[in-house]
């Protein structure tokens, strides 16, 4: 297959420089910047109906409220820009003076099918559907009826998914970071907007030439359930009973946000720069694709290591496990991995679990094609469904990590 002339070299080649090369896939994908709307941080007051509705946190989503009557209103959801993935994202929060049940719509722009299945909070922190007899769909599921029961004095939210923002991120961080002496925080830089893009090795000792593991998550900010599991799969790994062990022979670089602009600022999928960041793994024309993807490569060449896998947590409609077809060149680092671990994710999970799996040649400039093109590492890109149970997203986060550490010690 025709990548670029230097897929003909020895993959040490590569690191020769502290930049990541550039790479011309099969599918191209124009990453340059496009115009952004901006979503405007307002409160919307109802004295009459003793309400407020208000985005003025990160990670909401609503740009417009439309009163219908003293107990309905019409909100109205708008992508940062177009054309753009339909998966529409909504976050809001409700203060009321009084108690009473009201009915909101989820509008969309037209042919923009509602997705994700409203959840309730009142701290933020603790997450629930809401009732499914409170959920109505509009024709065509072009909208969403909502109806809320509001208690006086007590703050709700409402969201397609648990909303776990850029500050959130930074808290988990640094409990993992005070709580684990195998784990290092930094910095790998800067988004478009000046957000942190946060980081942090997994390792005994500093990083150095053993065989290096990279996990990423959050390009595209609705996908919550993907970053789930990546929490799990690292609480798995360092409680796991041969963690000592698997890191004398391995270490791991992780970026748990990858998007922080488009998730502070509650996109349905784009940065800050308008593109989809899971596309610019070939140009890295955008600031958080550039800043990770050499960090990546400088820090193999300082360390005398090599990545030999890389796996991208994301969210779709269901589970599954997207991985390269045999006939993908150049080899991969670890051609007995991806078979052995899936194989022993379905056994460690058991009852009438199946793995679901696609196996894809290169096409799209993605993280997964990515780790394979500039390293010749196995690439999986790692997909939890939008409704999967919560409880199975850990328990499936933790049992993969346990199936990492077996498959890669009894090799």
């Amino acid at each position: 297959m025709k990548y670029t002339l230097l897929l003909s070299l020895p993959i040490l080649l590569l690191l020769t420089c502290n930049q990541a090369s550039n790479y011309s896939f099969p599918v191209e994908v124009d990453t340059r910047t496009k115009e952004i709307s901006v979503q405007e941080k307002k409160t919307w007051a109802f004295p009459e109906a003793g309400l407020a509705v208000d985005n003025e946190f990160d990670g909401a989503r609503l740009n417009a409220v439309r009163q219908i009557n003293d107990t309905s209103y019409t909100f109205i959801i708008e992508p940062e820009n177009g054309p753009i993935n339909p998966s529409p994202w909504y976050a809001m929060r409700f203060k009321s003076d009084r108690d009473q049940t009201i009915s909101v719509r989820l509008t969309y722009p037209p042919t923009v099918h509602h997705r994700y299945f409203p959840k309730i909070s009142t701290d933020r922190q603790n997450w629930g559907p809401v009732d499914s007899a409170m959920v109505t769909l509009g024709l065509g599921q072009f909208t969403a009826d909502v109806r809320m029961n509001l208690r006086a004095g007590q703050t709700h939210y409402l969201a397609g998914q648990e909303v776990i923002n850029s500050t959130d991120v930074a808290d988990w961080l640094d409990d993992l970071n005070t709580r684990y002496e195998v784990v290092c925080a930094f910095s790998v830089g800067e988004s478009k907007m000046g957000r942190n893009l946060p980081a942090f090795s997994i390792s005994k000792g500093k990083p150095d030439m053993r065989p290096t593991i990279v996990l990423l998550s959050r390009q595209h900010p609705p996908e919550v359930t993907g970053f789930l599991c990546l929490q799990a799969f690292i609480d798995g790994l360092l409680e796991h009973p041969r963690r000592d062990e698997f890191l004398d022979k391995y270490q791991l670089l992780v970026y748990p946000l990858l998007n922080p602009d488009g998730v502070d600022m509650g996109h349905w999928r784009h940065t800050a720069g308008g593109i989809d960041s899971n596309r610019d793994w070939a140009r890295y024309r955008q600031p958080e694709a550039r800043q990770v993807a050499d960090g990546i490569v400088a820090t193999m060449k300082k360390t005398k290591s090599r990545v030999v896998l890389g796996m991208d947590f994301h969210s779709t409609y269901k589970d599954v496990y997207y991985t390269h077809n045999d006939q993908v060149e150049p080899p991969t680092a670890l051609p007995y991995f991806k078979d052995a671990w899936l194989a022993a994710i379905e056994e460690g999970i058991g009852g009438d679990f199946r793995i679901n799996e696609d196996a894809e040649p290169i096409g799209k400039p993605t993280t997964m094609s990515w780790f394979r093109t500039q390293f010749g590492a196995e690439g999986i890109t790692y997909e939890i469904g939008d409704g999967t149970d919560r409880a199975f997203v850990r328990r499936k986060g933790q049992v993969s990590a346990d199936a990492l550490v077996e498959v890669l010690l009894s090799r």
